[in-house]
């Protein structure tokens, strides 16, 4: 009766050691840097094609901290036109083999007013959590890519791939030598497909 006792607990204690460090891990995987694609779609507008995208967020403890000591967060969607292959090699050559199309987001936090906020330009929203403003950053509507083209005036069938990434080739020179080869700094969503006949995911 004693042995069994003795079994019984030391399975509770294994138990709640495991429990534990479950526990103990958990923070530690939900702090990783992550970029996970939702949602993509595109559409003909006019002489232009608009981008639809949604990307779900998440920041390691290093880039909160980041942020929380002022430091602005640059993020960059980009698109790149695959097809017409032709067209988007002439593309590539032309913009040095550049995306074709690039917009930035900077995500900062305010102290005094404990706000973070996401800029476009002169443009912000301000949200109350970091939870919030990921959501809204991960985010892109009715983006004009391909505009004036005969790709875009004639509606003729085109495929591209996005993404979005954190862009340390913005931040201060400091920072961009810093961070070089530290895991903690690299955060993208990897090439995304996405074309005229329906959105990719």
């Amino acid at each position: 009766m004693a042995f069994s006792t003795r079994c019984f607990q030391n399975a509770l204690c294994k138990l709640a050691a495991l429990l534990l460090a479950a526990c103990v891990l958990l923070p530690a995987w939900a702090a990783e840097n992550s970029v996970h694609p939702v949602s993509t779609s595109a559409e003909y507008a006019s002489e232009h094609i608009e981008l639809n995208a949604r990307f779900q967020l998440g920041l390691s403890q290093t880039l909160e901290d980041a942020l929380a000591n002022g430091l602005t967060l640059p993020f960059t969607y980009e698109f790149q036109l695959t097809r017409p292959r032709l067209y988007a090699w002439y593309r590539q050559a032309a913009d040095s083999f550049n995306p074709t199309a690039s917009l930035t987001y900077r995500l900062t936090y305010h102290s005094l007013s404990r706000q973070y906020r996401v800029n476009y330009g002169s443009f912000y929203r301000g949200f109350a959590s970091l939870d919030e403003a990921l959501s809204a950053l991960g985010v892109v509507r009715n983006w004009n890519v391909l505009a004036d083209t005969g790709i875009a005036k004639d509606k003729d069938p085109f495929a591209g791939k996005i993404r979005l990434r954190l862009d340390v080739s913005q931040l201060p020179k400091p920072f961009q030598l810093s961070t070089m080869g530290q895991g903690d700094w690299k955060l993208e969503s990897g090439w995304i497909d996405v074309s005229s006949e329906g959105g990719g995911s």
